[in-house]
């Protein structure tokens, strides 16, 4: 890139860039590795991992350590690690917060980010250089040996949109800056180790900011997929923990809630930070990632969420037991409702009988009366007499 000179190494000059300056060299660094990577041989791809032949095994060459070849053994092992680092990371939802990330992190990584190593691998200095609508891009300066002189993190606010509804004033802003930063993030780092040890991790995980994900397995630098980022991305985390990153953060987010027009849109939410911006940023004091304290933290989460999900399933059983005697209650129900209307069947046919026997009685009392009276008529017996005997026959008991 004619734009940037190199250094003796070869290496791109990134020192005393100004932040629009610092993104374009850096979108030419990923270009650049972007195309070198196509060019890559013995990737341990997806496909390769299901379709284990021989040829397939062979091609991927031998073990770093052991200098054998591989198995189909360790491809196996290989898909079942893809398998559960999916699960432990929960890839269903986007993005990994601050204290699952320094709780999963390698200890070395760690103290790399906190410059607490003696062999002039730490790192000591990162300042904002741009934020576009929820990604923010960090410069951190490159360890002591370090060939390069800066690399590029990049992070997404994943609950961005959702925290954006809660702004109304600059005292709510710092308040859901804060967690904002403690929250789900997704992230990119241009260096070696993110490349080869962790973004096959955080695209599995559903944390890697895409482009550039990798889906090629990390056999050779990190089979058994350890840690979660690099001391890059960990210092860069760490530091937006702080009071005075925080605050600028705050302030994009209130602007872009105030600002008319699409979310989204390149030309009004892109802010290349100025010297004065820097300045902001250097007050910032909080550099030392404190991994136990995250640990127990996470660990406490974790705990809460098992106990959540006992409780979820205690209620689940309560819920199926009241819903089984819901429904035995329905089915007896049913089975009430049928007896009812069968007896309800029966009396209405004793009724129907004893109407008819009523019937039948009065029919005969009928005949009889007339017999009784037309008997004693044709005796000579007046008929109003007649009908007068009759009724003391009857009273008298008789019929």
């Amino acid at each position: 890139m004619a734009d940037f000179p190199r250094a003796s190494n070869g290496r791109y000059q990134t020192e005393g860039l100004s932040a629009k300056e610092f993104e374009r060299l850096f979108n030419q660094i990923e270009k650049d590795k972007r195309s070198k990577r196509r060019g890559a041989r013995r990737t341990l791809t997806p496909a390769s991992l299901k379709n284990k032949t021989v040829e397939d095994i062979l091609s991927l060459g031998k073990k770093k350590q052991a200098g054998t070849f591989f198995t189909v053994d360790d491809l196996k092992e290989f898909e079942g690690r893809r398998k559960d680092i999916r699960t432990t990371l929960n890839a269903g939802v986007a993005g990994i917060t601050y204290a699952q990330l320094i709780a999963g992190s390698e200890a070395i990584d760690v103290k790399r980010a906190n410059n607490a190593v003696d062999d002039g691998s730490g790192i000591k200095r990162a300042v904002p250089s741009s934020i576009k609508h929820n990604v923010v891009t960090v410069s951190v300066e490159a360890s002591d040996r370090s060939e390069d002189q800066h690399h590029r993190v990049k992070v997404r606010f994943e609950e961005w949109d959702t925290l954006i509804d809660e702004l109304g004033d600059e005292k709510s802003a710092v308040k859901v800056a804060k967690k904002l930063c403690a929250g789900r993030v997704s992230f990119d780092c241009d260096c070696g180790r993110h490349q080869y040890w962790y973004r096959y991790i955080a695209t599995a995980g559903n944390f890697a900011l895409a482009p550039p994900k990798e889906y090629a397995y990390p056999k050779i630098r990190n089979p058994n997929l350890k840690g979660i980022a690099c001391k890059h991305v960990i210092h860069s985390m760490t530091r937006l923990q702080s009071a005075s990153w925080q605050l600028r953060i705050g302030q994009a987010m209130l602007q872009a809630a105030k600002r008319v027009g699409f979310g989204d849109d390149k030309r009004r939410t892109t802010k290349h930070f100025t010297d004065e911006d820097k300045k902001a940023f250097n007050k910032n004091r909080s550099s030392q990632t404190n991994q136990a304290a995250l640990r127990q933290e996470w660990d406490k989460y974790q705990r809460r969420q098992k106990a959540l999900g006992k409780q979820i399933a205690r209620d689940d059983t309560k819920l199926r037991s009241l819903s089984d005697k819901l429904l035995k209650a329905r089915k007896m129900s049913k089975a009430q409702r049928a007896r009812a209307e069968e007896n309800q069947k029966k009396l209405k046919l004793e009724q129907d009988k004893n109407k008819l026997l009523q019937q039948q009685l009065t029919d005969s009392f009928k005949i009889k009366r007339q017999a009784f009276i037309d008997a004693l008529v044709m005796t000579g017996t007046p008929p109003a007499k007649a009908e007068q005997m009759f009724l003391d026959y009857v009273k008298k008991g008789g019929g």
